[in-house]
C-alpha cells in the first residue's frame, strides 16, 4: 500500500512543519482555498465510477500524474513531475485544455491520505481549482469519486462558471473517469 508522507526533506525548506495538521487546515489556511470572492458559490463537478480494481490500484494510479493523459481528455502533458504518486507538498506542471482554453498550472499537492484521499489545488492567470480525489473499497474493487471545484478570475468566463463552463467541465469529467475503468479494468 502506498504510503503518503510529506515530500522529502529539503523540498520545503524553510516551510513550517505541517506533520500534525489536519488536511483540512492545510487546505484551508494555507493555500487560502476556497478563494475569496465576491461571486458567490464555487462551481463543483461531481463524478464518479465503480471500477474493478483495489483501492490501492486505482489510488496509486490516479495520484501519479505522469499517467493523467492517459486517461483525462483535458491534459495535454504533465511536465516537472517524477513517475510516481506524489504525496502532500509536492508540485507538478499541467498543459491543460479545457471548455475552450489551454493553459498551464501548477497543481500543489494538499492532502494525501492512501489509499483513500487526495486533494490538488492551483491557482492561475485563468482561474482557481481544487480537486478531490476520494476511493473507497467495495467488495469487487473500488469506487472513484472526482470533485472538481473551479473559479475564473476574469469575465465573461467568470459569467460562465456555474453553466457552460460546469457543463463542459461535466461531459469532460464523466469522459474521464470512463476512460480510467477502462485502462485499469482491461490492465
Amino acid at each position: 500500500m502506498l504510503n503518503c508522507p510529506r515530500a522529502p526533506p529539503g523540498a520545503e525548506d524553510g516551510a513550517p512543519d505541517r506533520s500534525r495538521v489536519s488536511s483540512q487546515a492545510i487546505i484551508d489556511f494555507e493555500f487560502g482555498w476556497p478563494p475569496t470572492s465576491a461571486a458567490g458559490v464555487i462551481p463543483r463537478v461531481e463524478t464518479r465510477i465503480s471500477i474493478a480494481r483495489g483501492a490501492g490500484d486505482v489510488f496509486a494510479y490516479v495520484t501519479t500524474p505522469a499517467l493523467w493523459h492517459t486517461w483525462h481528455p483535458a491534459t495535454a502533458s504533465v511536465h516537472d513531475v517524477p513517475n510516481r504518486p506524489l504525496v502532500t507538498g509536492e508540485t507538478m506542471r499541467e498543459r491543460i485544455n479545457a471548455a475552450g482554453r489551454r493553459f498551464d498550472a501548477i497543481w500543489t499537492v494538499l492532502a494525501c491520505e492512501a489509499p483513500q484521499l487526495w486533494v490538488i489545488a492551483t491557482a492561475t492567470d485563468n482561474g482557481n481549482a481544487r480537486i478531490v480525489y476520494r476511493v473507497t473499497a467495495t467488495g469487487d474493487g473500488c469506487e472513484f469519486h472526482r470533485t472538481l471545484e473551479f473559479r475564473s478570475r476574469h469575465y465573461p468566463w467568470r459569467a460562465f462558471d456555474g453553466n457552460v463552463t460546469r457543463w463542459i467541465l461535466d461531459r469532460q469529467s464523466t469522459r474521464a473517469l470512463a476512460n480510467l475503468k477502462a485502462v485499469l479494468e482491461r490492465s
